[in-house]
Order: structure tokens, then sequence, then C-alpha cells
């Protein structure tokens, strides 16, 4: 048996208030000082048929109303969420166990079509050291925001410094998917972001999600650059003005897209902002990071 339940916070130092209440550290941006994007190249692993997985996906969509689409998964080239995992871990370079994440946050709005494996725990024995390593999901397009913030949120209360975020679009799968639209999923692709954590006990900064309106943009940072997530091309769901670079994202990579487009981003001087707008649940997320360090591979 194992718990997964969040460690108790560290209590925070008593800060200049003195004893009547410690002093609010200011709010602290995660910095991104490595990234790599993986998109493999042409198809995946034929299909070879396996009676007992297909009458095990039969089964799994008759408890939601869903049929098993044999020719579409047996159309689809097979590329599994861990070895698009991988395939960014490979991309982001080797790790020392200094450089070493301590917690490991897998996200992604399409789930895996192989339930032999856990992304997260494959991507466990490739890193040194022994990072906590788990998966978000069920968050639509705005996994990857939820994914950083429960990453930070970790770092905090277990006085933590080095965070990795996976981000997966996986296309197989062996039911109907969406053709269009924000969901689609056109191409495999993986994401890894290595961050560092220094603000201790501080809150995150720069961050909300929720129903946009003028108050989820009270930590917005008008010098920042902007990537924009395909979700807000949709004129309901407009962000305030900014000074730095503006990137926008096509359909197509549901989890992935936007923060792929990040590594793109040269202007280094400015926060970068990374936002997008989930239609289907009409909520909006966005973070800040700062990139002065970001190497990228």
């Amino acid at each position: 048996m194992f718990r997964a339940s969040a460690p108790v916070r560290r209590p925070v130092p008593v800060g200049a208030d003195g004893p009547a209440g410690p002093a609010l550290a200011a709010a602290a941006l995660p910095r991104l000082v490595r990234a790599a994007a993986h998109v493999p190249p042409g198809p995946g692993a034929p299909y070879r048929p396996e009676g007992a997985r297909e009458e095990f996906y039969r089964e799994l969509g008759a408890l939601y109303g869903a049929d098993f689409d044999r020719g579409q998964f047996a159309a689809s080239g097979r590329r599994t969420s861990v070895e698009l995992a991988y395939g960014a871990l490979d991309a982001l370079g080797p790790l020392t166990p200094e450089e070493c994440p301590e917690v490991v946050v897998v996200a992604y709005a399409a789930p895996d079509f192989d339930h032999a494996e856990l992304v997260a725990s494959c991507v466990k024995r490739r890193l040194p050291g022994e990072p906590l390593s788990f998966a978000l999901s069920d968050q639509g397009v705005l996994a990857p925001f939820s994914a950083l913030r429960v990453a930070v949120e970790y770092a905090r209360r277990c006085g933590w410094s080095r965070l990795l975020l996976l981000v997966v679009d996986q296309g197989t799968q062996p039911f109907p998917l969406p053709a269009t639209g924000q969901s689609a999923v056109h191409a495999d692709a993986a994401v890894a972001l290595l961050l560092h954590w220094d603000g201790g006990d501080a809150a995150l900064g720069g961050a909300a999600q929720g129903v946009p309106e003028p108050g989820l943009f009270a930590h917005w940072d008008d010098r920042a650059s902007v990537v924009a997530g395909a979700g807000l091309s949709d004129a309901g769901a407009e962000l305030p003005a900014h000074d730095g670079t503006l990137i926008r994202v096509a359909d197509g990579q549901p989890a992935t897209g936007g923060w792929a487009a990040l590594l793109a981003v040269t202007d280094r001087d400015r926060p970068v902002v990374v936002a997008d707008y989930d239609r289907e649940r009409g909520l909006l997320a966005y973070c800040t990071l700062d990139t002065g360090e970001l190497r990228v591979r």
C-alpha cells in the first residue's frame, strides 16, 4: 500500500512582521532552464492483432457507450505515450544527479491506448535519483497548466527546487476520435520542460485559471511575450495587452501545442506567458515563466 497525499507544508519562517504573523513572501516565477520537443518522423509500429486486448477495449468502451473502432485502431501507427515521453527526455539531453528533477509531472489531454505501462513509472527509470513521479489528466487542454501548479506546490511543501513537466499528445485511440477542432490530435508529440523553483514558500506568481473575466488577469504581466494556444482563436476569450512577441498556435496538438511553441520564443529579456482557452469547459488558464536561462535542444 502507498499514500499519494501531499506532504505537510514546512513551517514558514517568521518575517519582519514579528511573531504576530509571518511576513508573506512575494510571489515567484518558475525558471525554465532547459526544454526540448519531440515529434517522431514517419509512421509508428504496425498493428498486430491481439484478441485479449481487443476484447478489453470492447468491454471498456461499453461502460461509456463507445464502440471499439477496430478499423481506425488498426490503421493508426502505434506510438505509446511512454515512447513519446522517452523521446522528449532523449531530446532534453543527459541529466546529472545534481540536475535531476525532484518531482516529475506528466500531463496529457488524450489517454494512452496501451494500459500495460504507466508513463510516470517508466520515465522514473530513465532519471537519476528517486524523483516523485505521477501523471495528471482529465483537465483537457489545460492539463499542463494544472500540472505545473501541482509541481510547484509539491516543491513549496517539500523544499524542492527542480521540477520536470512532461506533456504528451498521442493520437492513436481504440475509440472514435474527433477529426477537427481543439481536441483533435494530428501528430504524436511530447515536450519536456526542466524548471527551477527558487520561491521557497512563496506563492506561484503570474498564473491563474478560471472563467475569462477581468479579475482573472490580476497577475497578468503586460511586459511579457505571449504564446496563445489554439483555443484563444475565439473572440470570446481575448487576452489583455502585452508588449512582447505574440505566437499563436493552431489546432492539432491540444496538450503540447503551446508548450512546444514556447521553445521558439527568442525574446529572453522578458517573461513569457503561456495561455490557452478550453472551449469545451469554458475555462482559460495562463502561467508566466522566466526564460532568461533557457537552453533549447
